[in-house]
């Protein structure tokens, strides 16, 4: 493989000025280096970054998604003399992976996945473990590293090493139109599930010509495991016990919702999440979506936050706990520089790096308290309160990690599409059984 080309997502001018920067830093580096002895040796606790023949060190990384910091890299290949290649490859970094390696061409030396592929990683000896570089930036950078939530390193534990930096974590807030829930005579002080189903209810009640009242959209199945969680429905690995009471009580719950016309069919399986401008519209009470997508909301000048539009709150939990959908970096086995590899890892961690992938390139939270707790985020994000950070920093469950949690997810999709979109009335003990029944079949 050739080397890869930065992805072109934006506009071009910025990007030259960008390139422009690095390429005076790095001249000004050369020039410090030789003004002495005439080498440019960059030595350092993470290694020596200059290759054999004095060239740079060059590093590819594999962004899933459209989150490159603003810079592209440029503070860093000019502090530490290293070559960054990127790209942004999807969900299908797996399968690029598997395919690149078969072929015998040069796989990249970090990539960003969603972390629930980790296994999938390890069995095909994709992945190497971090510890030694972990325990590296602790060392070097401690400020920076301190910033870092220990969940990161915790959930990204597979077998006693460091598999996997689940740096980001998607996580879904409830967004509740104000005016619509003070005509239905609703609180919004949702403890539960049920409190939210019956916040529908009310609503429909009120305002009974509205396109639905709980609005959730797209094809992800991320949102089968917050709830499946969220109600206590215990799990054998990565497989839930849909016929456990807590299983009933989710089925019965999302029953309810298709059969009394509380949700939008056709929003349930858009691909486009039109429950976000069926919220927008104000033709939509209550709506659950990604922290990420409330940047959308503010762009409308109809919704003022905090004032009279919406405002938002944390998922409930009913007999469960609370879930994250993480994402993050895993070093790659056949790199040659992992340790320029983890310093790239870093680099997106700083501040100045992290919070605009947030707040501007709408990735999902960053699990960093430099950037939780920045004024950026405080500024550009109010809907993102003090108290549904305050869950966020708190989470340790995330979606199970295993080989095939992707037909997992695709199971329980067939089992919300009949509940919600298709509806029936079949009994929530006989749909437990005939979805187990097909969970059963993964092993």
């Amino acid at each position: 493989m050739g080397s890869v080309q930065p992805a072109r997502s934006t506009g071009d001018k910025p990007r030259r000025r960008h390139r422009l920067i690095a390429l005076m830093a790095v001249l000004v580096l050369i020039v410090a280096a030789c003004s002495d002895d005439g080498s440019s040796d960059t030595t350092g606790g993470t290694g020596d970054t200059t290759a054999p023949d004095g060239e740079p060190v060059e590093i590819t990384l594999w962004f899933n998604g459209e989150t490159v910091p603003p810079d592209e890299f440029a503070s860093l290949e000019a502090e530490h003399n290293i070559r960054v290649n990127y790209d942004i490859r999807g969900d299908d970094i797996l399968t690029f992976s598997l395919q690149m390696r078969d072929a015998g061409e040069t796989l990249p030396d970090l990539v960003e996945i969603d972390s629930h592929l980790t296994p999938a990683f390890i069995e095909a000896e994709l992945a190497q473990p971090m510890d030694e570089w972990v325990e590296l930036w602790e060392e070097e950078d401690p400020e920076l590293f301190a910033t870092v939530h220990p969940e990161v390193w915790e959930t990204g534990t597979v077998d006693g090493s460091i598999m996997h930096a689940p740096v980001k974590a998607g996580y879904d807030l409830i967004y509740y139109n104000v005016a619509m829930l003070e005509e239905a005579g609703v609180e919004p002080d949702w403890e539960t599930w049920t409190d939210v189903l019956e916040a529908a209810r009310a609503v429909k009640a009120a305002i009974p010509d509205l396109g639905e009242y709980f609005g959730t959209g797209g094809t992800s199945h991320d949102r089968m495991f917050y709830w499946l969680t969220n109600f206590g429905v215990p799990f054998e690995g990565n497989v839930p016990d849909l016929t456990d009471p807590q299983g009933i009580a989710m089925i019965t719950w999302l029953q309810a919702l298709g059969n009394e016309a509380l949700v939008n069919p056709g929003y349930m399986i858009g691909e486009q999440d039109e429950s976000q401008g069926a919220f927008q519209r104000e033709d939509l009470a209550i709506l659950q979506e990604g922290a990420n997508g409330g940047i959308s909301f503010m762009e409308n000048e109809d919704f003022t936050y905090g004032e009279d539009g919406w405002l938002t709150t944390a998922m409930p939990v009913e007999g469960g706990e609370q879930m994250s959908v993480p994402r993050g970096w895993t070093l790659m086995s056949e790199t040659e520089h992992p340790a320029e590899a983890m310093m790239a890892l870093r680099y997106l961690m700083e501040p100045e790096n992290a919070i605009p992938r947030f707040t501007e390139l709408l990735s999902s939270p960053i699990r960093s308290t430099a950037v939780l707790d920045s004024p950026e985020v405080e500024e550009l994000m109010p809907y993102f309160t003090q108290d549904i950070r305050d869950v966020f920093s708190g989470i340790s469950r995330q979606i199970p990690l295993g080989t095939n949690t992707n037909a997992v997810g695709d199971i329980l999709l067939d089992l919300l599409d009949e509940l919600t979109v298709v509806t029936t009335t079949e009994s929530p003990e006989a749909l437990a059984e005939k979805y187990q029944a097909q969970l059963d079949e993964l092993g």
